[in-house]
C-alpha cells in the first residue's frame, strides 16, 4: 500500500515551484520563501533572546494563496511578538495557516528576527546593502547562500 503524503510534493505558495523539506519547515529555494510552524518560529526567538514570544496576530484578512501543506486558503496578517515588556511590530504583511503555520516570503523572517532582537534599525535586503549586506561578510546568508536558519551557515539548531 501507498502512502500518499510521502510522495506528495508541496508547491510554493508565491511561486509555485517545488518546496524542499528541512527539518519541520519547508522552504523554496527559487524565491526564499518558507513555512514555518509557530513553535519553531517560537523556538528561533527564544534562541536569539532567552524570552519566550507570545505572538498577536492583528488585521487578519482572507488571503490569496493557499497553505502548501493542506491547500487551505490562508490569512493575512500582521504578526506582533511580545518579548516580556517590549512589543517587536515586524511591517510584513505575512500569511498564515492557523494549522500548519506562517508563510515567509524572502526576507520577512529575517525582518521579524531583527525586530525581535531590537537590531532592525537597518536594511534587512541582502541585494541592497545596508546592515545585512552581502553573502559571506556578516548578513543573514550563510556560505551556501541558503540563509542561516535554513541550514545554509553554520549556526543555530532549529
Amino acid at each position: 500500500m501507498t502512502d500518499p503524503y510521502r510522495d506528495r510534493r508541496l508547491a510554493c505558495p508565491a511561486c509555485n515551484a517545488p518546496l524542499r523539506a528541512f527539518q519541520t519547515r519547508w522552504v523554496c529555494d527559487a524565491c526564499d520563501g518558507m513555512l514555518l510552524a509557530l513553535p519553531d518560529l517560537a523556538a528561533a526567538i527564544f534562541d536569539m533572546t532567552s524570552v519566550e514570544p507570545v505572538f498577536e496576530y492583528h488585521d487578519e484578512k482572507p488571503g490569496k494563496r493557499a497553505c502548501p501543506h493542506c491547500t487551505t486558503p490562508m490569512t493575512t496578517c500582521k504578526l506582533r511578538v511580545v518579548i516580556e515588556d517590549e512589543i517587536a511590530k515586524p511591517r510584513p504583511v505575512l500569511d498564515r495557516c492557523a494549522e500548519h503555520g506562517i508563510w515567509f516570503d524572502g526576507e520577512e523572517l529575517a525582518n521579524v528576527f531583527l525586530k525581535c532582537t531590537g537590531k532592525g534599525h537597518g536594511n534587512a535586503n541582502p541585494h541592497k546593502g545596508g546592515v545585512n549586506a552581502a553573502r559571506g561578510s556578516g548578513g543573514w546568508r550563510g556560505a551556501s547562500g541558503n540563509p542561516e536558519w535554513w541550514g545554509g551557515g553554520h549556526g543555530g539548531t532549529w
